[in-house]
């Protein structure tokens, strides 16, 4: 994945998704919800693979319907569109490797939550995803150097106390909690700027 800071709007995405010659603009909107449909299809009980599975189908489905002009910012928020369609290929995918494996897989179907459901999900996966974006671009956007950042990783996100963190790295504990303040602080204003990325959509 790609580790710039891409923070253009779902609004301008979907606008340039129109123009077949625009692969960065696909890539870019693949790198965003990719990891969210994968994410949701592990939590609606699908393994890793199957949830890759599901997750490409949506996505396949959603740019062709998209292209097609089967879908209009009229009709609702695009992260219901692909929820909808998500909710679809993920019973596609329990209904075949069920059937592969000498089943129909309708109990599982049965237990599938609605859209309303999987809209909560989604917000949960969403947020993950997000932050894990956001530590990415921390790590590897030059601001920072690699060891502020695993002083930060080891007090703020694996609770290793400021005292052993400084014992470790050789740096004062009050150099910790300066970090830890710098570091977050920093965090926090990358996860806005992708979360209004993600929120854009009218």
């Amino acid at each position: 994945m790609a580790t710039g800071l891409c923070t253009t709007t779902t609004t301008l995405l979907l606008e340039r998704l129109h123009d077949p010659q625009e692969q960065a603009i696909w890539t870019e909107f693949d790198a965003r919800y990719r990891p969210i449909l994968i994410g949701v299809g592990v939590r609606l009980g699908l393994n890793a693979d199957m949830a890759a599975e599901a997750a490409q189908e949506t996505l396949v489905q959603f740019l062709a319907d998209y292209r097609d002009g089967r879908y209009s910012r009229e009709q609702g928020r695009l992260r219901a569109w692909l929820i909808g369609i998500c909710r679809h290929r993920v019973m596609d995918v329990h209904r075949r490797h069920a059937r592969a494996a000498g089943g129909r897989g309708e109990s599982v179907l049965a237990q599938l939550p609605d859209a309303q459901a999987i809209s909560a999900t989604w917000d949960i996966v969403q947020s993950r995803v997000i932050f894990e974006r956001a530590m990415e671009v921390l790590r590897e956007g030059g601001r920072i150097a690699e060891q502020t950042v695993r002083v930060f990783e080891l007090v703020a996100l694996k609770g290793v106390p400021a005292t052993s963190v400084a014992a470790t790295t050789g740096i004062e504990v009050a150099e910790v909690y300066r970090i830890k303040h710098r570091v977050t602080t920093r965090l926090r204003e990358i996860v806005e700027q992708l979360t209004k990325a993600y929120a854009t959509e009218g």
